[in-house]
């Protein structure tokens, strides 16, 4: 194969591997005042935040009172996480925000949810961006996810092509 043709196609493969990056913004719930607790006023925090469609929630608690359920506007309402969507008992949950619309968030222990430990959070179509939010608090942080695998196949036809 004619060297420049190999150049081409490394070329090409480097292009469909950095297609894969996506910018997003994280989000640490109640950060920089609190966390998931009881503590923070949920409401008061997303007050002024516009989360998008590829932006990450990040849940950070002590698992030994808390826990995390994802739960229906019913659940939440209620304070019932009977069918929960998510659930997590980590300490350290990362949900990522992959469609808009409404999520709902419910912590399950005691009487945590009635007192207020809960979270609703409308997440707007991140194509409608330009450019991206800007990073402009503490509990946002710039992320770039690359598509690992693509990335590193990307890079090894690089080199394969290039030899």
């Amino acid at each position: 194969m004619a060297p420049i043709v190999r150049f081409f196609i490394a070329l090409m493969a480097a292009m469909a591997a950095l297609a894969e990056v996506v910018i997003g913004t994280n989000y640490t719930v109640g950060a920089p005042a609190g966390s998931w607790d009881l503590k923070t006023n949920y409401t008061q925090w997303t007050k002024g935040q516009k989360f998008y469609t590829g932006d990450n929630l990040i849940f950070r608690y002590n698992n030994s009172i808390h826990d995390v359920r994802e739960v229906t506007q019913y659940g939440y309402t209620w304070c019932s996480a009977a069918e929960p969507i998510l659930a997590d008992d980590s300490g350290f949950f990362v949900v990522e925000l992959a469609s808009n619309g409404t999520r709902y968030f419910i912590c399950t222990i005691s009487t945590h949810c009635l007192k207020g430990m809960k979270l609703q959070i409308d997440v707007l179509n991140s194509s409608s961006l330009s450019p991206p939010p800007p990073v402009s608090s503490p509990n946002k942080a710039a992320v770039t996810q690359i598509g690992f695998a693509n990335f590193v196949l990307g890079m090894i036809g690089l080199m394969l092509m290039v030899l």
